[in-house]
């Protein structure tokens, strides 16, 4: 599929979703959603894809939502004559929430490689990520309470299972920006680079990950998030039946097998 405001580029099992508005530091626009919202599922089904990796061209990753997105074409009178109902079932929101969704419910790991400014739902984005690298330069930003806005792409979700209560709940009511070495210092990174050795060191761990066992990883990252909102006996339960499921596949044949000769794996989801 071609694109006009994000770039897909797949290879050697790993799909990168590059958002491209440059110049307004990759703000979602309309056709930037659109865009997503179709390319997303597709690398979601794609069985040949094991890693995504989510990152901005330029010197930012996300600004956030553009008022183009905004019910009304980002006309602040217009927005204010439609009703409750009239927003929450607008576009915005059915987008928002589709796209949020569909990288948290991918069954592949993913990856979002922080190369600058992360504000508003660009921060949502991010976090929504499993794993997370930024180099020195990014900076976060709610600002959703600088506007008066409660954050409607996940924010009060997300901040809080990532970052802590307390921080993620000062964040939100503050709308304060938090350097990349806060974010690194709370956990809310995986990892800080410079800016010359971010795309590598995302580029060797997403290589790492995509040449582990495809079945073992995606039960991993679903009981994972299966286990937020169960308890330890649920989880154990569920555990038996996806060890169950690896201890079945070829994957760990050849995992023992590589084993006992001293070589590395060769995985193949099987």
């Amino acid at each position: 599929m071609n694109f006009e405001t994000i770039q897909i580029i797949k290879e050697d099992h790993i799909a990168t979703v590059i958002l491209n508005r440059p110049d307004k530091r990759n703000a979602l626009n309309r056709r930037m959603i659109e865009e997503l919202s179709l390319a997303l599922p597709d690398i979601a089904e794609d069985d040949d894809i094991r890693v995504m990796i989510l990152t901005g061209s330029g010197k930012a990753f996300c600004a956030g939502a553009d008022v183009d997105i905004m019910p009304g074409g980002g006309n602040v009178e217009e927005m204010g004559e439609l009703g409750v109902e009239a927003l929450r079932r607008s576009f915005i929101f059915k987008s928002a929430k589709k796209i949020i969704m569909t990288i948290q419910q991918m069954e592949k790991p993913t990856i979002a490689m922080i190369n600058g400014v992360c504000v508003g739902a660009g921060v949502d984005l991010a976090l929504v990520c499993d794993i997370r690298l930024a180099n020195t330069y990014a900076k976060f930003m709610c600002g959703f309470v600088r506007l008066g806005l409660f954050p409607g792409f996940g924010a009060a979700w997300l901040y809080p299972r990532v970052m802590g209560l307390a921080k993620g709940l000062e964040l939100l009511f503050t709308g304060d920006m938090l350097d990349a070495k806060e974010a690194k210092e709370i956990g809310m990174l995986n990892k800080l680079t410079s800016p010359d050795e971010l795309e590598s060191a995302t580029r060797t761990l997403a290589q790492k990950i995509a040449a582990g066992p495809p079945i073992a990883i995606r039960l991993m990252k679903s009981q994972v998030y299966k286990g937020l909102c169960t308890d330890l006996d649920m989880a154990m339960d569920d555990a038996a039946v996806c060890e169950s499921i690896t201890l079945a596949s070829k994957d760990h044949l050849e995992g023992i097998t590589a084993f006992r000769e001293k070589r590395a794996p060769s995985f193949k989801g099987d």
